[in-house]
């Protein structure tokens, strides 16, 4: 009788039984568009509806990736497919949507540097700088609710819950949404 251990490839299925299964990012990043979306329209269903050429609220083809291509595109198309949601015409913000990035921890916050965080900040602002508008990063860690981020100048007083982060001012989303319309609109 030999030594027959190289007669046998025994693979482990029980190795992988506990494994998170990953989702990708790009679709993750979608489904949170989609809810922020139907959030907005949800909120603003009225006025929509009296105002059918302003259009609703939709993603944007590429959510913000334009930005990286060479394109000719006129004013209103630039002012309009910015940020990773189209917003209905004279909606004061351009919105930067993010889902997931649940390792992000804003305990950073109060030493000053949450490096992605501030990266997010600082996609909207520059969206922001390229449309004429004003940003806003609405943000949801997975199974949290939805936390919008707007510049300290633009949210005017807040109570509540809040954070204040370098220039930024951290509210619930659904709590934003109980502002008035003029506040979203010009």
């Amino acid at each position: 009788m030999g030594n027959h251990e190289d007669d046998l490839d025994i693979e482990d299925i029980t190795q992988n039984l506990n494994k998170k299964k990953k989702i990708k990012s790009g679709v993750k990043g979608k489904r949170g568009e989609r809810q922020v979306i139907n959030d907005l329209n949800k909120r603003f269903a009225k006025l929509i509806a009296e105002n059918p050429s302003g259009g609703g609220f939709s993603r944007t083809v590429g959510s913000g990736n334009r930005w990286g291509q060479n394109v000719n595109l006129p004013k209103h198309a630039l002012d309009t497919f910015v940020g990773d949601i189209v917003a209905p015409i004279n909606f004061k913000f351009v919105i930067e949507s993010k889902k997931g990035y649940n390792d992000i921890d804003l305990f950073n916050c109060f030493t000053g540097k949450c490096r992605e965080l501030d990266e997010f900040l600082q996609q909207a602002t520059d969206d922001a700088g390229r449309s004429g508008k004003k940003p806003m990063l609405v943000w949801s860690k997975d199974r949290k609710d939805k936390v919008v981020f707007i510049r300290d100048e633009d949210i005017g007083e807040v109570t509540g819950i809040y954070l204040k982060y370098n220039g930024w001012t951290g509210v619930l989303f659904k709590s934003l949404l109980k502002r008035p319309d003029k506040f979203f609109f010009e």
